[in-house]
């Protein structure tokens, strides 16, 4: 563990900083062993740095990590939380995340999510949450530790220190307690102001690495953030303030635990690791697995589903009727090529979601031309591993 001089901070092999330690989320989710469960959009709260993206923000929807449950509204139905759990199956998770939105403004889903889970994967299943001190009450504090959670993260407003006590209404109960919030180097007198508060009150604070995505850079850019540097979405003179406020809590003396959690942690480690988790259960044996967790395959496309302006979009919104239709021909595919090219039936199979048929990449460039004069469209894809499989490349062929 390298130490940042003699100050007392440590910086971890994560890309962060650490004074006394991590929380128990914290070291799971570095090791990718969490599953994300955003269990809703709706918040009452409009930070203008809040980084969700345009299909989650405000909405009452419910995702598993990148997979969309399809959720409207009301309690989880039990196609949902099967895909819930088809998702924390296939990342081999230890725990979960609940975030949102303000879990806390669906108390009931929240609460049934956690017993569900807990039920399923047993008491061990780690699970953590995400919540404002404006939707805290006694009331769902104690549904929530009686439901099985384990570590509660606050995020309090630093424009306004009258709801900062309710912070205090969890310690009545035997789980982690900490405060997350974004390091933003203009309220450095009101953050300090905070922990100065949450001495003896918390066990953990962790610092996150403010950030600019496609959702807040606008109303971040407006007030003159700016990303340090080219290859990065970090805010610059966040990482430096955030340990100015480390230091500020060892020279106080305080005895919680203080992460600092970097831009790169969360898009590198704690992502790249939940990927590559993820990628030993949905890679076919077709499938090259990178380094990193991407899969590179063949993928043979039906021109109307090939990959062009919105594709994504028009396979999500194909009918019932359509997608069917498309089904039926990809479903007699994989013995109709097998026997054109001589080849086992089995190097074929049928991805239902995107619509298309996978193979080697091995096999999409040797046939290619053959595939082309029967009217379908061969490439070599990378992509990841995830319930989207969002492409990072695709090579026509």
């Amino acid at each position: 563990m390298e130490k940042n001089g003699s100050t007392g901070i440590d910086k971890t092999p994560y890309h962060s900083y650490k004074v006394k330690g991590l929380p128990k989320g914290c070291k799971m989710c570095v090791k990718g062993e969490k599953l994300v469960l955003f269990i809703t959009g709706v918040c009452n709260r409009g930070c203008f740095y809040c980084p969700l993206s345009d299909e989650k923000g405000g909405k009452d929807v419910v995702y598993a990590n990148e997979w969309d449950t399809g959720h409207k509204s009301g309690p989880l139905t039990k196609k949902e939380f099967d895909i819930i759990v088809e998702e924390a199956r296939m990342c081999d998770a230890k725990g979960a995340g609940i975030t949102g939105g303000d879990p806390l403004l669906v108390i009931d889903r929240t609460v049934d999510a956690i017993k569900r889970l807990k039920t399923i994967f047993g008491k061990d299943f780690h699970i953590h949450l995400y919540t404002t001190p404006e939707n805290t009450s006694a009331e769902k504090l104690r549904a929530l530790h009686d439901a099985g959670l384990d570590e509660i993260r606050f995020h309090p407003s630093l424009e306004n220190d009258a709801l900062w006590p309710r912070i205090e209404l969890a310690k009545k109960y035997r789980w982690d307690v900490g405060v997350e919030i974004p390091v933003i180097s203009v309220y450095e007198e009101k953050t300090k102001k905070l922990i100065d508060f949450l001495d003896g009150r918390i066990g953990f604070l962790n610092l996150n690495e403010l950030e600019l995505s496609d959702s807040s850079i606008n109303k971040l850019s407006e007030r003159g953030y700016t990303n340090k540097d080219e290859e990065s979405y970090a805010v610059a003179g966040s990482e430096e303030a955030g340990l100015a406020l480390m230091k500020y809590v060892i020279d106080k003396g305080y005895k919680f635990k203080v992460h600092l959690c970097s831009v790169q942690l969360k898009d590198s480690v704690q992502i790249g690791e939940r990927l590559k988790r993820r990628a030993k259960n949905a890679s076919w044996e077709m499938d090259e697995v990178t380094e990193e967790g991407l899969l590179i395959r063949g993928v043979i496309y039906l021109k109307e589903t090939s990959p062009g302006f919105s594709y994504r979009k028009i396979i999500k919104e194909l009918s019932d009727e359509k997608r069917t239709e498309l089904l039926s021909r990809l479903d007699t595919m994989p013995e109709e090529l097998g026997k054109k090219f001589s080849l086992k039936k089995t190097v074929f199979k049928v991805d239902d979601y995107k619509l298309r048929l996978l193979t080697s990449e091995k096999i999409a460039r040797k046939f290619a031309e053959r595939l082309k004069t029967m009217g379908l469209v061969p490439a070599v894809v990378e992509e990841y591993p995830t319930r989207d499989g969002l492409e990072m490349d695709i090579e026509m062929l």
